[in-house]
């Protein structure tokens, strides 16, 4: 199945105090239609930056793409004209913002905001576009949509405010969704609703979606295939069910083993010693080796590449992969030390 977009050795940078700084570097994944693709790592790893990086919106000129490809549906957007970037955000790709009380502009009401996607994309008239966007308002359970459209972001709540931003990225049914920390404000009742309004769009449009999250329940439940990052680079990447029942990466191991575990007895909670390090001062070899319990000699002077390690299952790791059982008694045992 051909790929709906498609990214290839993504480098992105930014001009700091420090001189220019990678952020993202030498990321590839592609995502095909009605697939979910969910990438995960801790705060600093690169997830949004690379999302940001597709959407044409890195600040700037602090932000730059310094190599790689971007295609959506065989166009090339690294190096596209701002005007096809526009046509393209909000219709073509859309993106869930994670920040919600600074994505909404404060000087215009909810529904004028949402009504100027479908005047801009879909051409309706003003009327039909406000009939539209009072049903996308039903739909992610804002309640009373035809009041709560004619006022301004403040006067909501941070919860209503994040499901405004996903009925501002889902009217216009994008065929390439990317969710960045979507759920994050709202509790668990409504986080499920609005992961089944995904899906829902997902199977009425065929649309891919890059769902970006540190929550690793949501990953189980509704991603297709994982993309682990760490310190700008992808270090492990898998069908979902292959990087829950054999992770290869340590840092894979490490992030799986920090979930509280009810069936188990432990002492206390299994942790990631150590600190990632800075993107201005990148290690030689590997990224993780100063926090990995199963570091060996040549983890420091080594930047290890993405190896297939299973069927569809790829890590970038210096050892030999072992068996999920041995790791996770590894990682245990780091637990109790």
């Amino acid at each position: 199945m051909t790929a709906l977009l498609e990214v290839s050795h993504l480098k992105t940078s930014f001009v700091t105090d420090d001189g220019e700084v990678t952020i993202v570097n030498d990321v590839s994944f592609s995502v095909q239609a009605a697939r979910t693709l969910a990438i995960v790592g801790e705060s600093g790893c690169g997830k949004s930056v690379t999302a940001l990086s597709i959407m044409g919106l890195l600040a700037k000129p602090a932000g730059r793409i310094q190599q790689g490809s971007i295609c959506f549906e065989g166009q090339e957007l690294v190096g596209a004209p701002e005007r096809a970037l526009q046509d393209l955000r909000g219709n073509g790709m859309s993106m869930i913002f994670q920040e919600p009380m600074t994505s909404l502009n404060p000087s215009y009401t909810v529904g004028e905001q949402i009504i100027e996607g479908l005047v801009k994309h879909r051409k309706l008239s003003r009327n039909e576009a406000r009939e539209k966007a009072i049903e996308i308002l039903r739909k992610v359970r804002i309640p009373s949509p035809e009041q709560r459209l004619d006022e301004y972001p403040h006067k909501l709540s941070g919860g209503m405010r994040q499901r405004v931003m996903i009925a501002m990225a889902l009217v216009c049914e994008p065929r390439v969704l990317i969710a960045d920390e979507p759920t994050t404000a709202l509790d668990v009742t409504i986080q499920a609703q609005i992961l089944e309004l995904m899906r829902a769009l997902q199977q009425d449009t065929g649309t891919a979606i890059i769902l970006i999250t540190h929550d690793l329940g949501v990953v189980a439940e509704v991603a297709d295939e994982v993309l682990v990052m760490y310190a700008g680079r992808v270090v492990e990447r898998a069908p979902v069910q292959a990087l829950f029942d054999m992770p290869q990466h340590p840092y894979t191991i490490g992030l799986l083993g920090a979930i509280p575990r009810l069936d188990l007895e432990q002492t206390r909670l299994v942790s990631i010693e150590g600190q990632v390090p800075s993107p201005a001062k990148p290690l030689s070899g590997c990224s993780f080796a100063p926090r990995c319990p199963f570091a060996q000699p040549a983890c420091a002077t080594q930047v290890p590449a993405l190896r297939q390690v299973g069927e569809a299952h790829f890590s970038a790791c210096l050892r030999a992969p072992l068996e999920a059982e041995q790791l996770m008694g590894l990682a245990a045992s780091e637990a109790t030390v």
